[in-house]
């Protein structure tokens, strides 16, 4: 995990409402991103890994065991600004988004809160600016794309097609590494007062637009939605601290 630039100029969501419903047989007293990690709550590395990246303002998204969330974060740090917006009803990935737009800048990034991806920030940034992009997403090569669905960009990094799992062919490819940015003028546009996926109801219909860019970036990536993920991200933690 690389240290980055002093400060980068936005607001981080994370989106740390989950279940983790697929995660309860090694998980079963706390929310998803709560799930100790060599001791440690996944959201509590997450945050530590953005702060080390120049990272200064944080909402938390919360949802599911919120409470349990807020008391851990509420006092932690003395150099980060943590804030809270809870959903009080499952809002999908994108209506907690559209619930916080009061904490948003411009542009805003989004993280989910049970994926962990290595990303540079600072080139990420500059690569959403260049592009004067209304949503640039951090992207990952892999050998098999079915377990998270499938992005394609054209030559210049514009987002032609964005399938979801299950939608598209297996095989390797590009994928989306749950760590975005957004901007303003995309948040202020999102549906509100109703639950909505991301990734099947809005990502898909932006591809028409032009306006949607992806970042290939190589750095480390977990999803720790299964127990044979989880696992893998605590020993890639453990052998970090080695």
């Amino acid at each position: 995990m690389r240290r980055q630039g002093v400060h980068v100029p936005f607001v981080a969501f994370v989106l740390a409402g989950g279940l983790g419903t697929r995660l309860r047989s090694v998980v079963s007293d706390r929310p998803k991103p709560m799930a100790l990690v060599a001791g440690v709550p996944f959201l509590e590395l997450l945050i530590d890994s953005l702060a080390s990246k120049g990272v200064r303002d944080i909402v938390l998204l919360t949802g599911y065991q919120a409470d349990m969330i807020e008391e851990h974060f509420r006092n932690r740090y003395a150099d980060l600004r943590v804030r809270f917006s809870h959903e009080h009803e499952p809002l999908g990935t994108g209506g907690p988004v559209k619930l916080a737009e009061p904490y948003a800048g411009d542009p805003t990034l989004l993280v989910n809160g049970d994926t962990f991806f290595d990303v540079d920030l600072d080139a990420l940034y500059g690569f959403h600016k260049e592009k004067q992009a209304t949503v640039t997403l951090s992207l990952l090569r892999v050998d098999d794309v079915s377990r998270y669905g499938v992005v394609h960009i054209d030559a210049q990094g514009r987002i032609r097609a964005f399938f979801e799992k299950d939608q598209g062919p297996g095989g390797p490819g590009l994928i989306n590494g749950g760590v975005s940015l957004l901007s303003l003028e995309f948040i202020r546009g999102l549906p509100a007062g109703r639950s909505f996926s991301m990734e099947k109801e809005i990502f898909p219909a932006l591809c028409t637009s032009g306006t949607m860019c992806g970042l290939a970036q190589p750095g480390a990536f977990f999803d720790i939605g299964t127990p044979e993920s989880y696992h893998d991200f605590e020993a890639f933690v453990r052998s970090q601290r080695l």
